[in-house]
């Protein structure tokens, strides 16, 4: 899986950010995240701990790492980070024909030596979904268009400051 950001008012590490991601299983996820602007390519790996039960009340447990930047007391950090989520789809919402997904979690942030809050959710409509973010400090959304079944794209409002794009293409 390939995704890519553009968000143009965000610091130079932010600004244009791309990944690319091998499921080695279901469960397993490596690959590498790349920063244009600074030249930064760095190791991702995400591992489902605990499948999802779609017909039961089991949610999915997520690990994983990543290296991202970060922003604390006005002070920008580009740090590795390792993340755990719990996330379950929620029944559908009939009357909107909407399918909530929320997740809560934590990440600690290696350069900082700080533990951050995760939570969400990805509100799920046909072939459009609104995902709303509160990444510990600051709370973001995007807009999320399925153009088929291997392409997506988005409209990103980065911290409620930032508007910026990207795009999702599966292999």
């Amino acid at each position: 899986m390939l995704t890519a950001r553009w968000i143009p008012e965000k610091s130079d590490a932010g600004q244009q950010f791309m990944s690319l991601r091998y499921w080695i299983t279901g469960d397993l996820g490596v690959g590498f995240d790349y920063r244009p602007v600074i030249d930064q390519l760095k190791f991702n790996a995400t591992y489902r701990l605990v499948s999802e039960d779609p017909k039961g009340w089991r949610p999915a447990v997520l690990l994983g790492t990543s290296f991202d930047d970060f922003t604390s007391k006005g002070v920008q950090a580009e740090s590795r980070s390792y993340f755990a989520t719990v996330s379950k789809a929620m029944p559908r919402l009939k009357f909107l024909n909407i399918t909530p997904s929320p997740y809560v979690g934590a990440v600690w942030i290696d350069r900082l030596n700080e533990t951050r809050p995760l939570a969400g959710i990805n509100l799920t409509h046909e072939e459009a979904s609104l995902m709303v973010q509160y990444s510990g400090t600051d709370t973001h959304l995007a807009l999320s268009r399925k153009i088929n079944e291997k392409l997506s794209l988005s409209a990103i409002y980065w911290g409620l400051k930032y508007p910026g794009a990207a795009l999702r293409y599966r292999f």
